[in-house]
């Protein structure tokens, strides 16, 4: 079981990123792309990935976890090839498609084999000790290939591309070392059909409780959306290198995985009001500093990465406490698409207002005006709501 165990996660750092992340949009500008032909590839990804979470996870079904799996790493073999072909806002929109593909093949996959083969051996209790390490590893070869992004990128603009490409690549032999799951099965397993997941959709999202907090959440997730796409010409703007860049994205993990191990202790202090709350000022007063100081841009961008990492798992606590068993993965991929649809939009309309006032203005009224329409969100609608105030109209 302990070699079973470090297969595992083996196999989690092949899911890294780290090695061509760091160095993408400039690799692109480097490619005679504009901020405004990043922002509509980046936001091609986020509909692409909408579009593609229905059928690919009615194929990951039919195919099984491992099968699903390793087409996932496959076509992350197929996109690092193409990055380093392709040349024209064209060829990187057919490469960022064909990535979204290929990134809703694994999006939760991974962790479902990982429950279930524990609980086909009696040690369902240790998901998510084992879940946490993975996450960890995976953390630790991303600031390791983050550090080496740099390096290798000035000795060859397609060489983290490559590495990133191998590295996916070892993946595949490894799931297949692994032992099969059941997947579905048993009288709980079944999933809903196509008009059942619309109803549930169409009922829970339209509820107040739901509503209300899937906005405000959408109104951050497209602030920090537009920062994760132009923060590299941002930093290049303020000075930073691209061997820096590097060293940069690996901080970016460490606190990360900080973030990832004090969320417990921010959410039992604070609680998810309190959590969502600050949300509003504190985006509003970090954004508008790097306006005046924009050396400030940096430690806004690690605060970028801390508060996503909380606040994800606290907004989907809060909305998995007002949802039937039933219905429950449907309603949170719904979240999901909700967010990545705002993502999406404000990515493509954003590149062009990046392109004509620069990526350092552009980021902080963004997040300014964020902020500031999120604060009247949360006066007016009360987001965040006791679960007595909101049944689950199932």
């Amino acid at each position: 079981m302990v070699s079973l165990t470090w297969r595992y996660y083996l196999y989690r750092a092949t899911l890294s990123s780290g090695f061509y992340l760091p160095v993408s949009v400039v690799y692109m500008e480097a490619k005679g792309l504009s901020l405004a032909d990043i922002g509509l590839v980046q936001g091609a990804f986020l509909f692409a990935m909408v579009a593609a979470e229905l059928p690919t996870g009615y194929l990951g079904d039919r195919l099984g976890r491992r099968a699903a799996l390793a087409v996932g790493n496959t076509v992350v073999v197929a996109v690092m090839v193409g990055f380093t072909l392709a040349d024209s806002t064209a060829g990187f929109l057919a490469v960022y498609v064909l990535w979204a593909v290929g990134w809703t093949f694994r999006t939760g996959t991974a962790d479902a084999w990982l429950y279930e083969m524990l609980v086909e051996r009696g040690r369902g209790e240790s998901y998510s000790r084992i879940s946490g390490r993975a996450e960890s590893t995976l953390l630790v070869v991303s600031a390791v290939g983050a550090l080496c992004a740099g390096l290798l990128y000035t000795v060859d603009q397609t060489l983290p591309f490559y590495v990133n490409g191998v590295l996916a690549g070892f993946g595949v032999p490894l799931l297949y070392s692994l032992p099969a799951t059941r997947d579905c099965d048993g009288p709980d397993c079944s999933p809903l059909g196509v008009r059942e997941a619309a109803s549930v959709l169409r009922t829970q999202l339209t509820r107040p409780a739901i509503r209300w907090v899937v906005v405000y959440a959408a109104l951050f997730n497209v602030a920090f959306s537009v920062t994760r796409v132009f923060e590299q010409p941002a930093m290049r703007a303020i000075g930073v290198p691209v061997v820096g860049l590097g060293v940069v994205y690996a901080a970016f993990k460490l606190v990360s995985a900080a973030a990832a191990s004090a969320t417990g202790a921010v959410h039992d202090r604070l609680g998810t009001r309190g959590v969502l709350l600050l949300l509003a000022p504190a985006t509003g007063v970090l954004y508008a500093s790097f306006a005046v100081v924009p050396l400030l841009l940096l430690p806004v961008l690690f605060f970028r990465r801390a508060v996503q990492t909380v606040t994800r798992p606290v907004r989907n606590a809060y909305v998995n406490d007002r949802v039937d068993d039933a219905g429950r993965a449907t309603v949170l991929s719904g979240v999901s698409m909700v967010l990545s649809v705002a993502s999406g939009t404000a990515n493509v309309l954003g590149g062009h207002v990046a392109e004509s006032v620069g990526p350092v203005a552009f980021l902080s009224a963004t997040g300014v005006s964020v902020a500031v329409v999120a604060g009247g969100v949360w006066l007016w609608t009360e987001p965040v709501r006791e679960p007595s105030a909101a049944p689950t109209g199932a």
